[in-house]
């Protein structure tokens, strides 16, 4: 059998229908991987630049590891333990004992954008906003990882220190870290946060989509720090007529919000007339519907 110990603690054999991946004391099985010279160069690479994990805290899931010998069907990389993955490669052809495209998190989107590195978002799961990168651009894909800022797979991000929002993100931290205490919590679940809208290189982003638990029926919020200007209404009004040309959201009514400090009147009159409801908050979590 294959053997092979790569720094930060992992192993990886071949074993009967597969890779055993192992790492601080757990391990899973890759299924049907083989150890060959392209995995190998795979993981070096990985690891070269900076994704030194194989094992996070919650991923493959617990079910999911040895000595389930049914394991997972992919080889996947984390920069770190608590940090989201960040990339995985779920295509192994056995034939040729070489990966197909590899699936990179769709939170390095703006850091792919700024480095001109060629990908199209994943169709399979159009709701990730994952990129799916070619077999050929994956190894000097992984390379120039070594320069992400890979801060924005946070799990959990550095608490917010003092009273107020300081920026848009803690403002969509505090709402979606208390989801039940809001007024949607009871009806909605949250589908996902920064949900690419268009799907191209410079898709516009949702703050958070949310479908309620019975009905399907679809809610855009739209968050804003200190005062909401009119441009935002029409930001939300955009990203409704644009969901609603997809045929994914063609199920279930499309509803939008508004959330922001401070609601002006002229914009609470506008997004009136849009069908756009508003709430201005609070620190930390004071919601009033104004619209």
């Amino acid at each position: 059998m294959e053997y092979q110990a790569y720094p930060n603690g992992i192993v990886v054999e071949e074993v009967d229908g597969g890779l055993l991946v192992r790492q601080h004391g757990e391990a899973y099985v890759a299924r049907n991987w083989r150890l060959t010279i392209p995995v190998e160069r795979l993981i070096e690479t990985a690891l070269e630049s900076g994704l030194g994990c194989m094992i996070r805290e919650d991923h493959p899931l617990r079910k999911a590891r040895w000595p389930n010998a049914r394991g997972v069907v992919y080889l996947a990389f984390s920069a770190a333990p608590d940090l989201q993955w960040s990339v995985a490669i779920d295509t192994f052809r056995a034939g040729r004992g070489d990966y197909g495209h590899a699936v990179f998190n769709g939170k390095y989107h703006t850091q792919f954008f700024k480095k001109g590195i060629p990908f199209v978002f994943e169709g399979r799961n159009k709701t990730s906003g994952h990129l799916v990168v070619a077999r050929d651009s994956v190894i000097p894909t992984l390379k120039a990882l070594s320069d992400f800022d890979h801060s924005v797979l946070a799990l959990n991000r550095t608490v917010h220190q003092g009273d107020g929002f300081t920026t848009e993100y803690v403002i969509q931290h505090s709402i979606i870290a208390n989801w039940e205490q809001t007024p949607w919590g009871e009806r909605y679940v949250i589908v996902q946060d920064e949900f690419p809208v268009d799907g191209g290189l410079t898709s516009r982003r949702i703050d958070i989509l949310a479908r309620e638990r019975l009905t399907g029926d679809w809610l855009i919020i739209e968050l804003k720090r200190a005062e909401a200007r009119p441009a935002a209404v029409d930001q939300v009004a955009d990203y409704l007529l644009a969901l609603g040309q997809q045929d994914k959201f063609a199920h279930g009514r499309l509803d939008g919000v508004l959330v922001a400090e401070r609601i002006p009147p002229a914009v609470r009159t506008l997004a009136e007339a849009e069908g756009v409801a508003t709430y201005e908050i609070g620190w930390p979590l004071n919601l009033k519907r104004v619209v």
